[in-house]
């Protein structure tokens, strides 16, 4: 089945009704009462606390650990170690490699050790003091080059690269031979914290022996309960996992989420109580997964026609003390490695390398910002060296309908990073702003920059989703989903979906929480995959349901179903549409004649794959595709950089919601900024985070944000899609960053290879420049 078609080939129509306007969303008066519920506001006074210790060293094998003394504080109810564990004391993503509590060796300063549970705070605060680990010290390794040289111990079995990856297409040594250019770097990219509002949390409650509840935020409810199943030794039914409303995640919470809810879920069974386990800010910065740091050398030719000839990357990632998602971070960044763009030729090799510092994980842009940031300004030099303008010489090598991609995969539809280029080069007026403007000591320069990414999950692993719809007796609906409202409004694009098809307004059906007791398996909310394969599953479920509604009033009326339409609250006739009857009065019929009111939806992706030996195949399912102008103001004097506007496009696919697509877009335009010139994870000389706070770790405020111009929305419809939506979580700041370098560039004549490009770095290199 097409999905892209249904709105004609299923119900008939030329123009939408609620798909594609902008709509209210049915959860925003709560929030913005400040009604809505997350974690913290589902624990009772007086619940008993879990705080962790953990370790103060950066690699080390652990003799003993003495908790006798924290045993002894009153108010302590009990301290937890590896060594308390029954079930699975290993919770890694994707290799074994993590312990769920340390008890033989530690990798990283505040790798997990002992879990307290204690009635307050001043108790908890008190036991973590009061633990003692007695150390053998093992040598640290706080870089790549450290852990890759040939004399470093290993921090885990097997040696110090987690993973590997390769691409070979097209021969890379003969498109360099034609090639008239070439252009190579080095290109850094940091650590980089999420910084969400609401910090890691779960409330375990025990039910009776066998079963435990965690209501908890994270990024997949399912994802929490195998690990916490896992942990305990227990099958996956005698764990309930209920997601709360979500404070931001960003990627983070879908790594933190399983753990926090396993440490509080262990407490809980252990004790038999109720147990809250909430990370402070300091905690949450020091500790929790970061975006992974990368160093990627690129290599890349072009013909004198302007034709990119041939690409060699070499990609150097930091996985930090645990692989988590390494493997398939790594994988995206060597499949994306061309960026947007045909290119025939291309040989790339990744490794992903621990350090014994904190470890990286889920971020929005995975893996492809980085990639991107490396990529674009290859491009942006290839064309300054031709003499040939930025956007004329990206536009000879976008990728286009029958183009192959890096992994050389065929684009037969859905591509539309061409006319999201074209529209910002015409809204920005780019031809007119290839000088550099001055203003005293202050310069202004233009940048673009592309970006696509992959929508679904990495290496091919198998993709679904699922929802239900439960139509009551009045007509309205209970909509269930695992995909979780983490702020981006994913599961109100569903309802939009479901309201399109089976007539029943917006504010008649209510989002409930993901349950996993009473929900089906949507697999987690990332990888931009949130809103197309959720909203899929669910365009299913409201086709069956549809299909019964139709039924029972073509009963009713006495006529052929195909002559029934369901649109705005009523069943009718459409040969006669006095002939109607409301939905909340067929509701009843369906009970009271036997037509099922109830409908489920579940949804595989179409099946990816790719070769081992050389990485060519079918990667991702689809590609959304972003492109960005930028102007930025530097002041020479000061170094500081401000970007002043931002002209964003992209390519969705079919736009559920504009308003979402715009908010997602502006809120990735000042994360992607704060990236480029502000954001840095401070580590002292033992790999330990020192500006774990608002105060030192600095982010964009509203003075911060740009103007932003209208968000150009290209619509190439993906047939996999519900009416052909794709994802949008993730481009737009995969385009940004290199967007604002490239724009720098224009500005100054400076290149920076590395981010962040703070005050000072700016100062330095343009005095350097003077000298």
């Amino acid at each position: 089945m097409e999905y892209d078609r249904i709105l004609t080939d299923i119900l008939g129509r030329k123009e939408f009704l609620v798909v594609g306007k902008n709509v209210i969303r049915t959860d925003a008066l709560d929030k913005a009462l400040g009604k809505a519920r997350y974690t913290a506001d589902y624990i009772p006074r007086d619940t008993s606390i879990l705080k962790v210790f953990r370790s103060s060293m950066a690699h080390a094998r652990i003799r003993s650990i003495d908790t006798s003394a924290a045993l002894m504080i009153p108010g302590v109810e009990a301290v937890f170690t590896g060594a308390d564990i029954t079930g699975n004391n290993q919770i890694g993503y994707a290799l074994p490699d993590q312990p769920f509590l340390n008890y033989e060796k530690v990798h990283y300063i505040g790798d997990p050790i002992a879990l307290i549970v204690a009635r307050d705070e001043y108790a908890a605060a008190e036991a973590m003091e009061s633990i003692s680990v007695d150390y053998e010290p093992l040598p640290a390794y706080l870089d790549i080059d450290a852990t890759l040289a040939e004399n470093a111990v290993d921090i885990h079995e097997g040696g110090n690269i987690a993973v590997t990856t390769k691409i070979r297409k097209g021969d890379a040594v003969k498109g360099f031979k034609d090639a008239v250019v070439e252009v190579e770097d080095t290109y850094w990219s940091p650590y980089q914290d999420h910084m969400y509002i609401e910090t890691e949390a779960a409330y375990a409650i025990p039910e009776g022996t066998n079963k435990v509840t965690v209501i908890a935020n994270g990024q997949s409810p399912f994802l929490c309960r195998e690990k916490v199943a896992h942990v305990l030794g227990w099958d996956m039914n005698q764990v309930r996992i209920i997601q709360a409303l979500t404070g931001g995640a960003f990627g983070g919470k879908d790594d933190q989420g399983p753990l926090v809810t396993a440490y509080a879920a262990f407490a809980a069974t252990k004790l038999g109580k109720p147990v809250a386990h909430i990370w402070n800010r300091e905690e949450s910065i020091a500790y929790s997964n970061k975006r992974f740091p990368a160093r990627i050398k690129y290599r890349s030719g072009a013909d004198r026609n302007g034709k990119v000839t041939a690409i060699e990357v070499d990609i150097t990632l930091e996985c930090g003390a645990y692989a988590n998602r390494s493997p398939f971070w790594l994988w995206r960044q060597t499949a994306h490695a061309a960026g947007p763009y045909e290119v025939d030729n291309c040989s790339i090799d990744g490794r992903a390398v621990y350090t014994n510092k904190v470890y990286g994980g889920s971020f929005r842009g995975f893996g492809d910002l980085a990639l991107h940031f490396a990529a674009e300004q290859q491009m942006d030099k290839l064309a300054y060296e031709l003499d040939m303008d930025p956007i004329d010489f990206r536009l000879k090598n976008v990728l286009k309908v029958g183009s192959s991609t890096t992994c050389d995969q065929i684009l037969d539809h859905s591509v539309g990073i061409q006319e999201c280029l074209e529209a910002v080069r015409d809204a920005s007026e780019w031809a007119k702003h290839r000088e550099p403007v001055w203003n005293g000591t202050k310069v202004r320069g233009y940048g673009v920059g592309l970006a696509y990414h992959g929508i679904s999950t990495s290496r091919s692993t198998p993709d679904w989703s699922a929802a239900s719809l439960l139509m009551n007796q009045d007509g309205s609906i209970n909509y269930r989903t695992g995909i979780v409202e983490i702020g981006q409004g994913s599961p109100f694009g569903h309802i939009k979906i479901v309201s399109e098809i089976t007539g029943v307004p917006v504010n008649k059906i209510s989002i409930e929480l993901p349950d996993t007791d009473s929900t089906l398996n949507a697999k987690p909310t990332h990888g931009s995959r949130g809103l197309m394969l959720g909203g899929t599953a669910a365009a299913k479920a409201a086709l069956k349901l549809r299909e019964n509604m139709i039924a029972c009033a073509a009963e009713l009326f006495e006529i052929p179903a195909e002559r029934i339409d369901v649109v705005d609250g009523k069943a009718f006739d459409k040969e006669n549409k006095d002939t109607s009857i409301p939905i909340k009065e067929l509701a009843e019929e369906m009970y009271l004649r036997g037509y099922e009111p109830g409908a489920y939806g579940y949804f595989k992706a179409p099946k990816r794959f790719f070769d081992a030996e050389t990485g060519l195949g079918v990667n991702y399912s689809v590609y959304t595709y972003a492109a960005t102008v930028a102007e930025v103001e530097v002041d020479t004097e000061t170094g500081e950089t401000r970007v002043t506007r931002v002209w964003p496009a992209m390519d969705c696919g079919k736009a559920i919601d504009p308003m979402i697509i715009e908010g997602q877009i502006e809120g990735a335009i000042s994360q992607g900024m704060g990236f480029a010139l502000m954001e840095n994870m401070e580590l002292n000389s033992r790999g330990q985070v020192i500006n774990p706070n608002f105060t030192d770790y600095i982010v964009p405020s509203s003075l911060d944000t740009p103007e932003i111009e209208p968000c150009i929305i290209i619509e190439k419809p993906y047939k996999h899609g519900a009416f052909g939506a794709k994802g949008v979580g993730e481009p737009a700041i995969i385009s940004i960053v290199p967007t604002i370098a490239n724009a720098i560039y224009h500005a100054t004549g400076k290149r920076f290879s590395t981010i962040p490009i703070r005050p000072w770095t700016m100062h330095k290199a343009l005095k350097e420049d003077q000298q």
